[in-house]
């Protein structure tokens, strides 16, 4: 089983691409006409900042935070 030091080596890169993907496509929302009013309103956007908020404080059971973030908490039909 790898160490938290060989899991760095294999996941950094990677890790790196999806944070620069992530602030290259709210680049493209920002530039769009509409965009910097969008960002503050959508509701969407909102999780997005929740979920980098959880990345940022650091704790343990960032997926499962991220993923109840993101979790459509719709009662089902009756």
């Amino acid at each position: 089983m790898p160490d938290a030091k060989q899991t760095l080596e294999q996941y950094y890169l990677e890790m790196r691409w999806r944070c620069l993907s992530l602030a290259a496509d709210l680049d493209r929302v920002e530039r769009a006409e509409g965009g910097k009013a969008l960002l503050d309103a959508d509701p969407r956007l909102h999780k997005l900042r929740q979920a980098i908020g959880v990345l940022l404080e650091g704790k343990s059971n960032r997926a499962e935070q991220v993923q109840n973030i993101f979790s459509d908490k719709t009662p089902p039909p009756r």
